[in-house]
């Protein structure tokens, strides 16, 4: 429909259509006139045309129509004439990403099995996002944005998109959705982060919002694929939603082909076997059950299981291929993008590297953890790094405190490796057996973290006083005396 018709239509609506031409000659008229000369013969060509000027102040408005941008066409990929075997579609759909992508093969593979899930997304019970993300420009994250968008179905480049603007675009449109800058985005808009986030499963996906005059309530759509870009990381929400690609600058012995915007260079091929082999196997993608690998949680298990439904049926390598993908990728990710579960598996880690160590000062985490290699600590506080307030903070979430140490003439604050025993247990489920190992080792020890007890180390002695110093947010907690002799050199 172009953008002259609706105000025409309104016109015909009046006059009857076998006047189109009439009509197509007044629109001529009305437009070719000055503001002036509109004015002066505006009732007049009314009463010629026998409708009201209303009608013809629609028709002049038009023109103006093109300043405010194009109307929304997407057209759907037109499948192959021929089916599609699934493993040779896969395997040539990963060759070309693999063209213009630099990536490890578990992301290959991963980005190809959700193009392919874009094609069946309106069908899904759950609609996992496809994120590339790095720490810095220049990584390829736009052309991997550009790739994935030759090749899904309906894909709309969106950029400073207003809520309102998203759901009815989405629902007018069922569009796949493109979303490059999106740090951007998502630092500057809070709604519609809630709105993406609403998008990932169906019951969740609708919005209502009441329009008219009469304020009348409807319910809009927020169900599509999207593909988001951008430096950093994802809010946690979004991260738990998405498969994860982390894009790094290319080696100069990595070579990839340069992206043409002049020239298809086999994308449009690829985009129709995509759309013949949906077409030919939905019901069965749909329908399919696949195996998931274990360690996953559920939310890793959601996102991943639409992808492995893909694998199943295209058959071969690809089941194991989508498996492995999905350990790699989400072991690269905090755990449901949380960071504070990232922080529970970092500290575990530490306090495994040295378990006879009963009492942990708040500093000595702080800087095991920012000394770990491709741990998020280090990059907090605009590069400062992680900072002892802030770790009482994250911890303060799981009702974990500072206890204060008497030292002689010091009293460093910091934290009992028992008091994380449950919260081990309860939140980092791939390591539940081996904290049970710990919790027995440490009960054995006669470690405890409330109430006065005594705790053997040698000759030297602990012993707490259950005293909390406040209830705040700081690095504050409970004060325990120690006698016996500790050398700084055993604490730190």
């Amino acid at each position: 429909m172009s953008e002259v018709t609706l105000p025409i239509d309104a016109i015909l609506h009046e006059i009857g259509a076998d006047l189109q031409p009439a009509v197509h000659d007044l629109q001529e008229r009305v437009n070719s006139l000055s503001d002036v000369e509109f004015e002066q013969k505006r009732k007049e060509l009314a009463a010629e045309f026998g409708v009201r000027t209303s009608a013809l102040d629609k028709l002049r408005r038009r023109p103006d129509a093109q300043k405010q941008g194009q109307a929304l066409a997407l057209a759907n990929p037109v499948p192959a004439s021929e089916p599609q075997a699934g493993k040779k579609l896969l395997d040539d759909l990963a060759a070309q990403i693999r063209r213009f992508i630099a990536a490890d093969a578990g992301s290959i593979d991963a980005i190809t099995l959700w193009i392919v899930f874009a094609h069946i997304a309106d069908r899904a019970a759950v609609c996992p996002n496809l994120a590339f993300v790095s720490a810095t420009k220049a990584c390829g994250k736009s052309t991997a944005l550009d790739v994935v968008s030759r090749l899904i179905p309906r894909s709309i480049n969106i950029a400073n998109i207003t809520p309102a603007a998203l759901f009815r675009v989405i629902e007018a449109a069922h569009p796949s959705l493109i979303i490059d800058e999106a740090d951007t985005m998502f630092r500057q808009n809070e709604e519609l982060r809630c709105l993406l986030n609403a998008g990932f499963t169906r019951s969740a996906a609708q919005v209502l919002r009441t329009v008219g005059d009469d304020y009348e309530p409807r319910i809009f759509t927020v169900w599509a694929a999207k593909a988001f870009a951008l430096i950093g990381r994802l809010p946690d929400t979004l991260e738990s939603r998405s498969v994860v690609i982390r894009m790094r600058r290319r080696l100069p012995d990595e070579v990839i082909e340069r992206l043409r915007s002049d020239k298809d260079q086999g994308f449009v091929e690829l985009q129709s076997r995509i759309a013949r082999f949906i077409l030919d196997n939905a019901e069965a993608i749909i329908g399919d059950e696949p195996e998931l690998p274990e360690g996953l949680s559920d939310r890793q298990a959601d996102v991943w299981r639409e992808l492995c439904r893909i694998a199943d049926i295209a058959g071969g390598d690809w089941p194991k291929r989508a498996q492995q993908a999905a350990l790699e990728l989400c072991a690269k990710s905090d755990d449901d993008g949380d960071l504070s579960i990232r922080l529970l598996t970092d500290i575990q880690t530490i306090f495994a590297e040295s378990p006879e160590r009963d009492f942990w000062p708040s500093q000595a985490i702080v800087d095991a953890l920012n000394g770990l290699d491709e741990a998020p600590w280090a990059d907090l506080n605009n590069g400062k790094g992680l900072t002892t307030n802030r770790l009482a903070r994250m911890l303060q979430r799981f009702e974990i405190k500072t206890k204060t140490v008497r030292m002689g003439n010091r009293t460093p604050k910091g934290y009992a490796a028992s008091s994380f025993a449950d919260i081990f247990a309860r939140y980092l489920q791939n390591n539940r057996n081996t904290q049970q190992n710990r919790d027995n080792s440490l009960h054995d020890n006669n470690i405890k973290c409330c109430g006065i007890v005594s705790v053997a180390d040698g000759n030297r002695n602990i012993q707490e006083t259950g005293r909390n110093d406040d209830d705040t947010a700081s690095d504050a907690g409970s004060t325990t005396g120690v006698s016996g002799g500790f050398d700084e050199l055993d604490i730190f």
